[in-house]
């Protein structure tokens, strides 16, 4: 009698034994550490809350945020290369450590071509130009004849090397001479900005449109091709007389490059999703333009970017100055 009780028994555990081990294989069964390559109060940072909890509940995992600065974004950049692929480690990539760093600092520790996967490109933002109250100028053409009428007398801070070199090729542009201060990530340079330790800098919307708004820092002119929405008094750098002068900051995602095609494919589904809806509106409140793609899309854009800023720091001759 147990033998004939126990036969079904055993076969109905053979059989709920491979879906069970199918369930406990899906991904994601545990939660995803997100790396930020920069401190805290920053754009990577603020991107990367504003999407947390809404890529949490449809992941049904939690996103832990990690953020590793330091080195300009490759230091946490380095880390996410040689994390476990498992697909539980992601970073946010940013144009600097991504694309603008290689060719600045040849002997970094990971190639992002070889090591790295693409999930998808997050945001797209515009530089902003900002002086402190203090500087005598209430326009652009103010500050370049200011500037150039005493070179080298006020300093400009950048909190990553995109913003550093995008600030080092205007100002070769507009003939204009300043002394760079490098920060750890814009939350500081804006902080810095704010108090008077540098009279001018670059920096993406999350840190610099609060402090416009406030009255803390005055805003002079936006670096991409068209004004942004939150500051559309602010002339473009090519209205202004720098024709063609146009630079787009960018955040995407990404992780090791042997991370399984099912995290890949999960993980580009939820972002898309989260980033055409709600949370892209909040986005764009904040002035980054959501722009979620396929991985074969933000990989080939990644290279092409790679190549964009190689040529760029040849160009203007830009040195590693941090």
């Amino acid at each position: 009698m147990n033998r004939l009780i126990s036969l079904p028994l055993a076969a109905c555990l053979a059989l709920a034994t491979p879906a069970m081990a199918a369930q406990s294989s899906t991904y994601p069964n545990k939660p995803i550490r997100l790396v930020v390559p920069f401190p805290p109060g920053g754009g990577t940072d603020l991107v990367s809350r504003v999407m947390q909890p809404a890529l949490s509940a449809e992941l049904g995992q939690q996103i832990l945020i990690d953020n590793r600065g330091g080195a300009q974004g490759t230091l946490g950049t380095a880390i996410a290369a040689t994390a476990n692929p498992d697909g539980y480690t992601v970073v946010i990539s940013e144009i600097g450590a991504t694309a603008v760093a290689p060719a600045l600092m040849p002997k970094l520790s990971f190639d992002v071509a070889k090591d790295f996967v693409g999930i998808s490109q997050l945001i797209e933002q515009p530089y902003i130009m900002t002086v402190h109250p203090s500087v005598q100028a209430k326009t652009l053409a103010e500050f370049i004849k200011l500037a150039q009428s005493k070179p080298n007398s006020m300093n400009f801070g950048s909190g990553n090397v995109t913003a550093h070199v995008a600030q080092e090729a205007f100002f070769q542009a507009a003939k204009i001479k300043l002394t760079h201060i490098p920060y750890r990530g814009s939350g500081p340079s804006v902080a810095a900005a704010v108090g008077g330790e540098v009279q001018t800098l670059f920096s993406g919307p999350g840190a610099a449109i609060p402090q416009i708004k406030s009255g803390k820092l005055r805003g002079l002119a936006v670096t991409t091709a068209k004004r942004t929405p939150q500051l559309p008094e602010l002339p473009t750098l090519a209205e202004s007389g720098f024709k063609g002068f146009a630079i787009s900051g960018w955040y995407g995602l990404m992780g090791p490059v042997k991370m399984p095609k099912e995290a890949v494919t999960v993980l580009n589904k939820a972002v898309t999703k989260v980033l055409n809806g709600e949370t892209g509106k909040l986005l764009r409140d904040r002035g980054y333009e959501p722009v979620p793609t396929t991985p074969a899309e933000f990989d080939k854009f990644t290279r092409e970017e790679i190549a964009r800023w190689s040529k760029a720091v040849k160009e203007y001759n830009i040195q590693p100055d941090f």
